[in-house]
């Protein structure tokens, strides 16, 4: 008899990926995709990207510009040179404020913290890159990414983690030691079969956050497990909506089977909310 696609594989980086149950109670705090291309400094410009806004504009009214510095590295004869550089991130947001695009100079991403499903969240990317494709057109793609951001908040969660996560993932988590345990966060990074995952989980205080922008922090002590799986299979094409979107959702389902492979069926029942 073949394996029960609803459960997930014995090799979360290399296996078959389990069919999808959606979580009605999901406790995901962000979901993001992104695709990154040959960089465009033109984009830091308003006027360059008005076309792009305009084609979005009635799904997401809310636009700001946020400056964000980096370091570049440049080789001059032996010397290498550190320069800060300044550019600009263009952020559209839906009405409620929920869903957001983020566009620079060398990437396009989606982002919300209402996921409803992986095919809507598709669907949105879909559209998102058509417009970035007949109102830019970036010259070629270099990678795709998705990223799942779960947290488990307060007493109640924290201390049944042994019967919700899986024990590989805890460490020191024990029941007789998670609660003198302030911090244990940890991140492994591995070959997948579409090309790369990295997964940082572990025990986070009140007030702290591995990544503020992503997972701003919280006032209770948290459990978070982050799942970014990415792929450059795709480096050196051309930016096509299509393919793109099955790239996207190779590398999700990808980062689902981590997920999966990661909690139990207690935390599945936990949160399926019926």
């Amino acid at each position: 008899m073949g394996r029960d696609m609803s459960q997930p594989a014995d090799d979360p980086l290399f296996g078959e990926v389990p069919a999808s149950v959606p979580l009605a109670d999901a406790p995901l705090v962000r979901v993001l995709a992104q695709v990154r291309f040959s960089k465009i400094s033109k984009i830091s410009n308003e006027s360059y990207i008005a076309d792009f806004q305009e084609a979005l504009r009635s799904q997401y009214p809310h636009v700001r510009a946020d400056t964000v510095q980096s370091v570049e590295l440049r080789v001059s004869g032996k010397e290498i040179q550190h320069q800060a550089v300044e550019s600009t991130v263009w952020r559209f947001l839906d009405p409620e404020k929920v869903i957001q695009i983020s566009l620079a100079t060398d990437f396009i991403a989606l982002e919300t913290a209402k996921y409803i499903s992986r095919e809507d969240f598709l669907e949105r990317m879909h559209v998102i890159l058509a417009a970035l494709t007949t109102s830019i057109s970036p010259p070629l793609v270099e990678r795709v990414g998705f990223r799942y951001v779960d947290r488990l908040v307060g007493e109640d969660f924290l201390g049944e983690l042994s019967t919700l996560i899986r024990s590989e993932l805890l460490n020191v988590l024990q029941p007789n030691l998670a609660q003198h345990i302030e911090i244990s966060m940890s991140e492994i990074v591995g070959k997948t079969a579409e090309g790369k995952l990295i997964a940082r989980y572990g025990l986070a205080p009140k007030g702290f956050s591995h990544d503020p922008e992503v997972a701003p922090p919280v006032d209770e002590a948290s459990w978070v497990l982050d799942v970014d799986s990415f792929s450059a299979d795709c480096a050196s094409t051309l930016l096509e909506p299509d393919s793109l979107c099955t790239e996207l959702d190779k590398v999700a389902a990808r980062a689902y089977a981590f997920f999966r492979w990661s909690i139990t069926e207690e935390f599945m029942n936990r949160f399926r909310g019926e």
